[in-house]
């Protein structure tokens, strides 16, 4: 089964909404994982923001667990899609010399910001860009397959 690993910081915000909006562009064809690049958020529940603003989708993120990048076999994933360049060179810094396709959400704008400090404001206006961006991402994938 094809892969694809979704990351931001922490993966408590960001990449758990950004996986489950590309999990439905997608559908069952491929997997789609998240994951975040801190081990110190490792194994904590999603941010009470994105699960609020997934629930609305009648998306259930409150079984979420962040996960930290080191603790996964990156080969497994064809695809590695990242939040933001920053995101992108740490991945591509972990990856060494495996050969994994790494885009980045929204890269032409500076990616997906973090809505951490905005409230929920904030989490609906990613929610709103991820919904924006992640068609093309789908596309993206899709076409490589």
């Amino acid at each position: 089964m094809k892969m694809v690993l979704c990351v931001c910081v922490g993966n408590i915000s960001r990449s758990p909404m950004m996986h489950m909006v590309l999990q439905q562009l997608l559908g069952d064809t491929i997997v789609v994982e998240s994951a975040g690049l801190s081990r110190e958020l490792a194994g904590r529940p999603a941010n009470y923001r994105s699960v609020a603003c997934m629930k609305e989708r009648g998306i259930d993120l409150s079984k979420h667990v962040s996960r930290w990048i080191g603790d996964l076999d990156l080969s497994r994933y064809r695809w590695i899609v990242c939040v933001g360049h920053e995101e992108a060179g740490k991945v591509h810094s972990a990856l060494g010399n495996l050969s994994v396709d790494i885009m980045i959400a929204n890269e032409h704008a500076g990616g997906i910001p973090d809505p951490y400090d905005h409230g929920m404001p904030g989490y609906w206006d990613c929610l709103a860009l991820l919904d924006r961006v992640m068609p093309e991402i789908a596309h993206r994938i899709i076409d490589t397959q």
